[in-house]
């Protein structure tokens, strides 16, 4: 089989080495080339993840890029990629293409957050310059990401304390060895904290909640600029890391998306040598 690989970051490289090392012959498509012409067409193509960043082109270095849905009508009929529109896809299902969203798939999901909550780690440590060893991390929200991302900070010696709405949350965040609290809880409990990550997409740091933040480092995973305000704070630096795995881990990250291609793949009665 062959794969076209199209857009993205160092990722879809690493991704191409992987899927040539299982069997596949692999080609990067041009962006300005129809994929059709390009190195004599494919049978799969594989656009990065996310697949766009404004709704509407896809999700590439270079700053012309091709408009996402004529890059899928144009190529192969086996599309996979990431956070893919539900306007895009209602259009390959009326071209009879057939699409995987890598983010829809549990094994994918579970990688990326290991991978991502593995690149957090540096990121802090370079935003707080401190060792985590006795430090006070906080991390608001507990979702996959943020269970994987505490539970690492405990192996190295932290003391981390969690900040979620949902009781559950709390709970699992106390018997991973963390110390929960309830979003109330949290201006009271942030003037120890030296780190602190946010990994819940939604307003929760607002400058009312963050006045009480002294010399401490905070590093947003999840929300973006939009909802999160820190407020007139003392010696608090702000650091947005979005798509770690890509940009850190990019050789893993890479190969966690071939191989999970390639095990649909599989699953599908498709061979690398079909």
């Amino acid at each position: 089989m062959k794969v076209l690989i199209m857009g993205g970051d160092a990722r879809q490289g690493y991704a191409g080495i992987e899927l040539a090392r299982l069997g596949y012959e692999v080609a990067v498509a041009p962006l300005k080339m129809p994929l059709e012409e390009a190195k004599g067409g494919g049978d799969v193509l594989l656009l990065p993840v996310p697949c766009t960043k404004d709704g509407k082109h896809l999700n590439a270095p270079l700053e012309e890029a091709p408009l996402l849905l004529n890059v899928g009508l144009s190529g192969p009929g086996r599309i996979f990629g990431g956070a893919f529109s539900c306007d895009f896809l209602k259009g390959m299902r009326r071209e009879g293409k057939v699409v995987t969203d890598l983010l829809s798939v549990p094994s994918f999901v579970e990688e990326n957050a290991v991978l991502t909550a593995e690149a957090a780690l540096g990121v802090g440590m370079e935003a707080c310059k401190r060792s985590f060893r006795k430090t006070t991390i906080g991390i608001v929200g507990y979702g996959r990401i943020a269970s994987r991302l505490a539970r690492l900070l405990l192996l190295m010696g932290a003391e981390v304390l969690v900040f979620a709405r949902k009781e559950e949350a709390r709970l699992a965040a106390t018997l991973d060895g963390a110390c929960a609290y309830d979003l109330t809880e949290m201006k009271a409990e942030l003037p120890r904290v030296r780190l602190l990550y946010n990994t819940a997409p939604a307003p929760l740091l607002t400058k009312e909640t963050t006045a009480t933040l002294r010399d401490c480092a905070v590093v947003e995973l999840a929300s973006g600029k939009e909802n999160i305000s820190l407020g007139n704070t003392q010696g608090v630096t702000l650091t947005f890391a979005h798509s770690l795995p890509g940009k850190i881990l990019p050789v893993s990250a890479g190969t966690v998306i071939a191989r999970t291609l390639h095990q649909i793949l599989k699953k599908e009665g498709h061979t690398p040598k079909c």
